[in-house]
């Protein structure tokens, strides 16, 4: 019986020791072939493969997608900036009741907060429009008052005046960009309209409110004699220097087809740093290989 016993023991230990070495995966076998490496824009580029991985992740070397920055959190050096895209809407000709607003000390979104903060007119560095004439300011620097290790917030604040000869009229924020431009040139998107995370806080006459409407953002400023009112549109703490990691586009995963190619275009001119991660996978053990290329894109 203390044999049986012995040998149970051995085939047990046997077993534990095969799925641990289950557990293990290889290296992958992958390639990358590439015809050429200058294209026009428009062009398909076909990356042909071979090998067999379990996952294939695609970074296009586009902004937000370029594998040499998929651990970076924080940059370093680039400038921070934003562009405005305004149009009045009528109603009124109190022109000047639209202003362009900074803050690095925001301490809560209330009429009292934004009475303690301090906020920077900028309203006077940026192209604003007049009339119903869209009009998109480029970019303005904003170094000057961005802190670095604080938020920083942008604000549109408007101010109706109540005169019998005069109206407020109406405003259209067609569109807000922030982003952190980078020594070499490439940006960085911090904000934009669509996620600038809209706070509207109302100081003065509830009657004249912002709306945020699907395309763009608008305030109805009343009619002649209407009652004075302040309105500020306020974004989201806003950090120029922190980054989410860059991603990339995961094109095969464990269980799906094995792909023998993958095609990609692109729509504007440059020189994009492509990247192939392949990698197997277990609950305990990972291995990887990536193939990158240098690719330019021509007008």
């Amino acid at each position: 019986m203390k044999h049986i016993y012995q040998i149970l023991s051995i085939v047990f230990f046997l077993g534990l020791v095969s799925c641990e070495k289950d557990l293990h995966v290889d290296q992958p076998d992958f390639e990358v072939r590439l015809s050429k490496t200058t294209y026009k824009v428009g062009d398909t580029i076909r990356f042909e493969f071979s090998g067999a991985p379990d996952n294939i992740t695609f970074y296009s070397g586009l902004p937000g997608s370029d594998y040499r920055f998929r651990e970076r959190t924080q940059v370093e050096g680039g400038i921070p900036k934003a562009k405005i895209t305004t149009q009045y809407g009528g109603g009124g000709n109190q022109i000047e009741t639209l202003r362009l607003m900074v803050s690095s000390d925001l301490a809560q979104y209330t009429a009292e907060g934004v009475a303690q903060a301090n906020w920077t007119d900028v309203t006077s560095q940026v192209d604003m429009a007049t009339n119903a004439t869209v009009v998109e300011s480029g970019y303005l620097d904003l170094s000057p008052w961005v802190d670095t290790a604080a938020p920083f917030f942008i604000a549109f604040k408007f101010v109706g005046k109540k005169d019998p000869a005069t109206t407020p009229g109406n405003w259209i924020v067609r569109e807000l960009e922030a982003v952190t431009e980078l020594p070499d040139g490439s940006e960085i998107p911090v904000a934009d309209r669509l996620n600038a995370g809209w706070s509207i806080i109302d100081v003065l006459n509830p009657a004249t409110v912002w709306t945020i409407r699907a395309a763009d953002v608008v305030i109805i400023g009343g009619g002649p004699n209407t009652d004075p009112s302040e309105d500020w549109l306020i974004t989201k703490p806003l950090y120029f220097t922190k980054v989410p990691p860059d991603t990339g586009i995961p094109i095969q995963n464990i269980g799906s087809n094995l792909l023998s190619d993958y095609s990609y275009t692109y729509t504007t001119p440059g020189t994009y740093h492509v990247a192939f991660l392949a990698s197997n996978a277990s609950a305990d053990d990972y291995k990887s290989v990536v193939k990158e290329f240098e690719i330019t894109i021509e007008p």
